[in-house]
């Protein structure tokens, strides 16, 4: 992937490309960024930037060898770690070189890909990804081989949330000191869920959301109508990924915003039924799916509090969520959204730790009706 492929971003492309061409490039990067905003597509101009050999001053040629193969993901001296489940009961030792070919070809068609994306591609199962103790092996084995094409060697490691404590130990020493002309990039979306002990011994470049104006001229270029384009780009909220789905008029979160807005209904009226057996539909979903409605859950908040106090132009709503919050909004105020996000984010980070999903909703339900209902009278 070349730099011109990576939506928006203009100023960290900058930032970058100066970085090696000035010779102060770190032996282990972080890029940190929300989902959609290129971060994993960066790291992969990068890596292609710094092994080409016909390199420009800002990007890759893209049709060398070496471009080539990187486009291609078959480049021998970039590898490549990512969340997966053991192939079948019993096989503990899975790496991620069973998964390769499945991880290339899903790569080639989403470089914005998400968890759930990935998710959805190699299981239809409720299972939970990890990157095992056997992966930080295979990474160590690899990396200590030689060069198989005289360059720089990269390891990508996506979604470094999922490097639980015994696998990082065992990568410690290897990304502190790595061998020479070997470089980590390492791709996450969430700074608190990065152990400490990876975290202080990366560079870790932010990036930012898609800005509103890189991301219509790239929705322009897929063919979409001005008037569409400016829409999704507002809706998108600097999501790249949420982009495509909504060029594609698939909006990954309307089934979110009708249990949201049925969940806040039941909150209010403290319908302990309803709340039980939403509670109990909730708990079926897969534990990423229950993390992702708490995240959409608490952007809502954050929303109609923003409506409440500064009107519908400060907003990023559809016309679904606008018709819901214009009724819902005076209800979130400043004396109880601070509290009713940290409710909202201590579930969240419940259902994280794999408590039992029923339980913190329900428990998390009657807590908001307590926050709405008295700020509400107040």
């Amino acid at each position: 992937m070349q730099f011109s492929q990576v939506i928006g971003q203009s100023a960290l492309k900058e930032r970058l490309t100066a970085s090696f061409r000035e010779g102060r490039i770190a032996h282990a990067l972080m890029f940190l960024g929300p989902e959609g905003s290129g971060n994993l597509a960066l790291a992969l101009a990068f890596a292609q930037y710094i092994a080409c050999p016909n390199r420009t001053e800002h990007d890759s040629c893209g049709v060398c060898p070496t471009c080539k193969k990187i486009d291609q993901h078959q480049f021998a001296d970039l590898h490549y770690t990512f969340p997966f489940f053991n192939k079948s009961e019993g096989s503990e030792k899975t790496t991620c070189n069973d998964w390769i070919t499945a991880w290339r070809n899903h790569l080639k068609q989403a470089p914005y890909t998400t968890v759930d994306e990935w998710r959805n591609e190699i299981t239809e199962d409720n299972k939970q990804l990890i990157m095992s103790v056997y992966e930080a092996a295979n990474i160590i084995q690899h990396l200590t081989l030689k060069s198989y094409e005289g360059g720089y060697k990269f390891q990508v490691i996506w979604m470094a949330e999922y490097l639980k404590t015994d696998t990082a130990n065992k990568l410690l020493k290897i990304v502190e000191e790595p061998p020479e002309k070997t470089i980590f990039l390492f791709v996450a979306n969430s700074l608190e869920n990065i152990l400490q002990t990876i975290l202080s011994r990366v560079q870790v470049v932010y990036v930012p959301k898609v800005d509103d104006d890189a991301m219509l001229q790239s929705l322009l270029n897929q063919g979409a109508s001005d008037e569409k384009a400016q829409e999704i780009a507002h809706f998108a909220h600097g999501d790249w990924n949420k982009a495509l789905q909504l060029l594609h008029s698939k909006n990954p979160d309307e089934n979110y915003a009708i249990q949201f807005q049925l969940w806040m209904r039941m909150c209010y009226k403290k319908d302990v039924p309803g709340i039980i057996r939403w509670s109990d539909e909730m708990h079926k979903l897969n534990r990423e799916d229950q993390k992702h409605f708490l995240t959409y859950a608490l952007d809502q908040i954050r929303q109609n509090l923003v409506l409440n106090y500064a009107g519908a132009d400060f907003v990023r709503l559809n016309h679904s969520e606008k018709s819901f919050s214009d009724k819902f909004a005076p209800f979130i105020n400043d004396l109880n959204a601070e509290e009713l996000m940290e409710e909202i984010t201590e579930a969240f980070h419940d259902v994280s730790r794999n408590a039992y999903t029923k339980l913190v909703l329900t428990d998390l339900s009657f807590k908001l009706h307590y926050l709405l209902t008295r700020k509400a009278e107040a």
